[in-house]
């Protein structure tokens, strides 16, 4: 509570304020022109200072009414760093707040700023401000979550979801799109909404306890661990139908075939990442699994893939549908059905469900079968070598590595090649 009040000054002014402090009279002044504004005279200067009751604060009544608490006082600052005019403005915006049942001197959580705010809102700022700063595949996670979330909740408050809702929205886009793209969008919902609570944006989270793989599955083999690795004769059938596919998609198949390469570093590949005096892809980390740059070695073949690519008139994506705008995200259902149809033609006969990721584990597998050097091929996938040995070597194997490529390219097309001529460079002694 304030001081007892010298004489009323009635408004204040300017010149009122500095002869109040001239006359330095310890007291409290009040400003005519707004209630509860107080400049306080004491002996090392003047204050602003506010008194204010927060409406709600004295519970309700018995007709319904909000009473308001107790009196409270606000420090608005020095004067003459906060002059007389700035005093009334923050003191009228403290009221407001005031009146709305906010306390002033309390900072309006992010909570109660994101109040009302739809999933779209919710989206966009996690995108902006976490995923695009902190996550290599964030172009992956905005387009999941723009596709199958976004336009189907993107107008409702996000806080109004329920976790029964965002369960039969996982069920539609399993059997529609699969039971691996539901375990994608489950994965991307949830890091939203664990990122809202983190920063205090959400009060609650919808998607904790969300439906998993048993109850995604569409059938038995659905969403198990991946064990599938392609004979040889089935790895060179599908070589030969990737040629039958359209562009893009038979290249693309076809390079991380070749380089068994992980899709977003040449779906996501720029013109500029294509080294031709090195002949080598050069990755950067933010566009790496694990962060860190890789070199990825190319054969005389798929640098002719690569060197082949038409430059996009709209961006510089190699592989793209839109004219290089923007690259390709993920490895369409259509197009992978298509895939795995033209193989079992080229085949003659019907073969087990296979992925393109699968071919990472195929080609890895065989050439460690053919005497390749473990730690070669640990490089070749992008994996960190672990432990002692991966803190203190640090040799890259980059020939090494593009000779097992070589190696790898000739048991795919069936030929005898330099790869296997070279394929001793890549058998690299295991230290001792």
């Amino acid at each position: 509570m304030p001081r007892k009040r010298s004489p009323s000054t009635g408004l204040l002014t300017d010149t009122a304020v500095r002869a109040l402090l001239r006359r330095g009279k310890p007291g409290d002044y009040l400003d005519g022109a707004t209630s509860g504004l107080y400049f306080r005279v004491g002996k090392r200067g003047g204050t602003w200072s506010l008194l204010y009751r927060v409406t709600g604060h004295g519970g309700v009544s018995v007709t319904g009414h909000k009473i308001k608490g107790a009196m409270r006082r606000m420090h608005l600052g020095d004067y003459p760093n906060v002059t007389l005019a700035t005093a009334r403005e923050n003191a009228a915006a403290a009221l407001a707040l005031a009146g709305a049942g906010d306390d002033p001197r309390e900072a309006p959580s992010a909570i109660k700023v994101a109040r009302g705010k739809t999933l779209s809102w919710l989206v966009d700022a996690y995108v902006e401000q976490y995923a695009n700063k902190a996550l290599v595949n964030s172009k992956t996670g905005a387009s999941m979550l723009k596709r199958h979330w976004t336009p189907f909740f993107g107008n409702r408050a996000f806080s109004s979801l329920k976790r029964s809702e965002l369960n039969e929205r996982l069920k539609v886009i399993a059997a529609s799109n699969g039971p691996g793209a539901a375990m994608d969008a489950r994965r991307w919902i949830m890091s939203v909404y664990g990122w809202a609570i983190r920063e205090e944006i959400a009060a609650h989270n919808p998607a904790v306890g969300l439906i998993g793989k048993d109850g995604l599955r569409q059938k038995p083999s659905d969403l198990r661990s991946r064990e599938r690795v392609l004979t040889i004769d089935e790895a060179r059938a599908v070589y030969r139908a990737t040629f039958k596919m359209a562009s893009p998609w038979g290249e693309l198949a076809r390079i991380l075939l070749l380089t068994l390469g992980r899709l977003g570093e040449f779906s996501q590949a720029e013109r500029g990442w294509f080294d031709r005096g090195g002949r080598n892809l050069e990755v950067p980390g933010m566009g790496h699994k694990n962060k860190q740059p890789k070199t990825i070695p190319l054969t005389d073949l798929t640098f002719e893939i690569v060197d082949r690519r038409p430059a996009g008139k709209a961006g510089p994506y190699l592989f793209s549908t839109t004219n290089g705008e923007k690259g390709i995200y993920s490895f369409a259902d259509t197009y992978a059905n298509k895939l795995r149809e033209l193989t079992a033609i080229e085949l003659g006969r019907p073969l087990p469900h296979f992925t393109p990721h699968d071919f990472r584990r195929t080609g890895s597998t065989h050439l460690t079968g053919l005497g390749v050097n473990e730690e070669v091929v640990e490089t070749l996938l992008g994996h960190k070598i672990r432990g002692v040995r991966g803190i203190y070597m640090k040799h890259k194997f980059l020939e090494e590595r593009r000779a097992a490529l070589r190696l790898w390219e000739s048991k795919v097309l069936g030929t005898t090649s330099r790869g296997q001529r070279t394929a001793k460079r890549a058998k690299v002694s295991q230290p001792q």
